[in-house]
C-alpha cells in the first residue's frame, strides 16, 4: 500500500470536492434563469393539484422539475450558444464554464437518466411528452418558428405540470384521468400556447441575429396588445370556468391587466420585457391555482377519482 502524505490527501481531497462543487454550480447555472418562470410554478401547481395521499412528496417533486428542465435547458443552450452570447452571457457555455461540445454529450447522457428517474416517480409518460417534444423543439427545427414554437411550449409545459401533480402516485396506464383534471391540462396547454409569446419579448435581439422567427418579430406591435387582450380574457374566463368568488376574480383580473399594460407601455428594453415575463409567471402562478380557490374547487380535483 501507498502511503499517502496528510497534506496531500487533505489537498487531493478538497481538489475534488472543489471540482464536484464547480460542477453542481455550472448544471444549476444552466437552470438559474428558470427558478421563478418554471421551477417555482410548477412546484406549486404539481403540489396543489397532486391527489392528497403524495402532497407532500415535495423533494420528489422539485427534482422530477429540475432534472427534466437540467436536459431540456442543455438542448436549448447548445444549440443556441450563439444567441446566448448575445442575450444571456453568463450563461455556462458563453461564459465557458464548460465547452459546448461537453453540453450536448451531456445532454445525451443525461436523457436516459431523466427516464429512469420518471419511472421510479412513476410519470413515465409525462418525461416521454416532454423530451419527444424537446427533440422536436430543438433538433427538428420547431422552434424557429412561432407556431411550432408555442405548440411544443404548450405541450411541454402542461407535460411538466401533469407530471408533477403525479409524482409517486399508483396509477394504470390505461386509466383514464378524472373530468376535472383533464380539463385543467387541456386547458394549460391552450393557454400556454397562446401567451407564451410573453418570453421572446426579451430575446428579440438574439432571435433576430439567428433566424427565428417569433410572435413579437412577426408582428411588433400585434403582439405586444395581444398581451393586454389575452392576458384579462384568460383570466375572466378561467374565473368564470372554475367559479372562483368575485374577489379572488377581481384580483387576478386587475393583475392580468396590469402584466398586459406592462408589454404594451414599459416594453422595448430587454430589462423592462424582462420585468414583464417575470410578472407574466407570477401572473401564471394566480392562475394555475384557481380550481382550488373556488367553492369546493380543492375537493372536486383533488378528490375526483384516478384509475
Amino acid at each position: 500500500m501507498v502511503n499517502i502524505p496528510p497534506l496531500v490527501l487533505s489537498r487531493k481531497l478538497y481538489l475534488s470536492a472543489s471540482n464536484a462543487i464547480d460542477f453542481l454550480w455550472t448544471l444549476y447555472m444552466f437552470t438559474r434563469d428558470d427558478i421563478l418562470t418554471l421551477i417555482i410554478p410548477t412546484a406549486i401547481y404539481g403540489t396543489f393539484a397532486a391527489p392528497p395521499e403524495t402532497m407532500h412528496h415535495i423533494i420528489p417533486r422539485l427534482t422530477w422539475i429540475w432534472v427534466n428542465l437540467l436536459e431540456f435547458n442543455l438542448a436549448n443552450q447548445t444549440v443556441d450558444a450563439d444567441e446566448d452570447a448575445m442575450n444571456k452571457p453568463w450563461r455556462p457555455i458563453p461564459s465557458k464554464r464548460i465547452s459546448q461540445s461537453t453540453a450536448r454529450s451531456l445532454r445525451w447522457i443525461l436523457l436516459p437518466i431523466c427516464f429512469l428517474i420518471s419511472c421510479a416517480f412513476r410519470v413515465p409518460l409525462d418525461c416521454l411528452v416532454i423530451h419527444i417534444g424537446n427533440i422536436c423543439y430543438h433538433d427538428f427545427g420547431f422552434a424557429s418558428h412561432w407556431v411550432g414554437k408555442n405548440l411544443v411550449n404548450g405541450l411541454g409545459l402542461a407535460a411538466f405540470n401533469g407530471g408533477a401533480s403525479m409524482i409517486m402516485h399508483h396509477y394504470s396506464l390505461t386509466g383514464s384521468a378524472s373530468g376535472s383534471r383533464r380539463d385543467i391540462q387541456i386547458l394549460n396547454f391552450l393557454l400556454i400556447s397562446t401567451t407564451i409569446h410573453a418570453q421572446d419579448f426579451r430575446d428579440v435581439v438574439g432571435d433576430h441575429a439567428t433566424g427565428r422567427l417569433t410572435i413579437p418579430l412577426a408582428y411588433p406591435r400585434a403582439s405586444r396588445l395581444s398581451m393586454l387582450v389575452l392576458l384579462p380574457a384568460w383570466s375572466l374566463f378561467l374565473c368564470l370556468f372554475w367559479h372562483v368568488p368575485a374577489f379572488v376574480s377581481t384580483v387576478v383580473c386587475a393583475f392580468a391587466t396590469y402584466v398586459g399594460l406592462q408589454f404594451c407601455w414599459n416594453g422595448g428594453t430587454s430589462a423592462k420585457d424582462n420585468a414583464g415575463y417575470r410578472d407574466y409567471n407570477i401572473w401564471l402562478c394566480f392562475v394555475h391555482v384557481l380550481p382550488f380557490l373556488a367553492d369546493g374547487g380543492a375537493a372536486r380535483v383533488l378528490l375526483s377519482p384516478i384509475s
